[in-house]
């Protein structure tokens, strides 16, 4: 079994065991956190994970933090699709969380996977071994997802929703909506770890990079070859399909000069070179 694999099973079990109901009262809640907090791919979380790994902590103690930024990505995901923000009827092949339970659940169910991320931190058993490292993922949570983070990038889509913008303010959106939680996600591990302050540093750098990368890349991978029907404020419609290929190789780049600074320290990088390889792949 891959690192992939692996880390994604543990996080799906403990997102599983994470949101049940502890009474009948909150079954429909609880549902309809469920039926959007379970699937996808567990990229942030496998980030949270490897970081942690990386830096000498074991899974287990590990596992509450990447179900927090796990939480974060669903409630972001319910609230994107409400029809007051970019109105999605379907989500991962099936039924947007508004469309299954109502737009009241839904919006609820986000708020509820926003708050319990918070908990899943603050009252694990990790917490209670290092309290300090807990207050300091509460700390990366609180502002990487916040306004000064995604919620603030999503803020800037919108208000770009119906103008085609220049290209330091698409990167200034994306670093902001998409980039904060990847960054957040990398340093959820590390502050589970216990890693000092440089660390976290170069930890920040590789995931910035590889966020921006990532999101060029989902835009060149959308792009149907017909720059009409293109998204509007996109990498491929602002810089063009070739342009933006050279843009995510750079990214790629970047987060690879920064695990080089991690490999000179002695610490096994091979996964996140992998996850950068894989990034590659799905470009072409």
């Amino acid at each position: 079994m891959s690192f992939l694999e692996n880390d994604k099973k543990l996080i799906d079990s403990a997102m599983s065991t994470e949101l049940a109901a502890e009474s009948s009262d909150y079954k429909l809640i609880v549902e309809a956190m469920r039926y959007s907090a379970l699937g996808g791919k567990r990229l942030r979380g496998i980030l949270t994970l490897e970081f942690a790994k990386m830096f000498g902590l074991d899974y287990e103690e590990a596992v509450p933090y990447a179900v927090a930024v796990e939480c974060i990505q669903a409630y972001s995901l319910i609230h994107d699709d409400l029809p007051c923000m970019d109105d999605d009827d379907m989500r991962r092949g099936k039924p947007s969380c508004h469309i299954a339970f109502g737009e009241a659940n839904a919006l609820l169910a986000g708020d509820a996977l926003l708050t319990h991320a918070f908990s899943a931190v603050s009252e694990s058993e990790s917490a209670k071994i290092h309290p300090e490292r807990a207050l300091k993922a509460v700390r990366i949570l609180s502002e990487f997802a916040g306004y000064r983070g995604m919620v603030g990038g999503q803020v800037l889509d919108l208000e770009a929703a119906e103008k085609e913008v220049d290209a330091e303010t698409l990167d200034k959106i994306h670093k902001l909506k998409t980039g904060a939680l990847i960054k957040a996600s990398a340093l959820l591990g590390c502050a589970a770890a216990g890693a000092d302050d440089e660390l976290c540093g170069i930890s920040e750098k590789y995931a910035a990079e590889f966020g921006l990368a990532f999101q060029i890349i989902d835009d060149i991978l959308d792009f149907d070859g017909n720059y009409d029907t293109c998204e509007l404020n996109s990498y491929v419609k602002i810089h063009g399909i070739e342009k933006a290929r050279e843009y995510a190789l750079a990214n790629i780049n970047g987060a690879k000069i920064a695990l080089s600074e991690l490999d000179k320290k002695g610490y096994n990088v091979e996964n996140f070179i992998y996850l950068l390889d894989f990034l590659v792949k799905r470009m072409k």
